[in-house]
């Protein structure tokens, strides 16, 4: 199983603007992610879509949190870039009739659905600290 890329960067673009002690520039996203600006605007357009950041203009403009770290949680991110993390069992596109998978992929992404719901952009800060 493999998060997609949108997914990977969501996350981290997330946790880089949620250490940020204040407003967070788009040039300083850049430089930080190494990513190219039209691919963040596309991220952050997306996470701003989804209630996950907010962003103002001007001079001092940039980027913030919609809400506190501790209210945003992993799966409203990977939400918001859009990545939906399904195997064929599970969205009803199996075309075996006797897939032996689909109970046990159900069951399994139900399970990583709950755990994504409990995890926080906090939680990830957090761990982050403690390195």
């Amino acid at each position: 199983m493999k998060f997609s890329t949108r997914a990977n960067y969501g996350l981290r673009l997330c946790f880089l603007i949620g250490i940020a002690e204040e407003t967070i520039s788009l040039s300083t996203l850049v430089k930080q992610t190494k990513l190219s600006q039209k691919y963040l605007e596309q991220l952050l357009s997306m996470l701003k879509k989804g209630g996950v950041v907010e962003s103002t203009r001007g001079a001092s403009g940039g980027y913030v949190l919609a809400h506190p770290a501790e209210e945003i949680t992993i799966k409203d991110i990977l939400v918001a870039v859009d990545d939906h993390i399904e195997v064929e069992c599970i969205g009803g596109e199996c075309s075996d009739e006797y897939c032996p998978n689909r109970r046990i992929f159900t069951r399994l992404f139900g399970e990583m659905d709950k755990l994504l719901a409990s995890l926080t952009l906090k939680d990830m800060i957090d761990d982050y600290k403690c390195y």
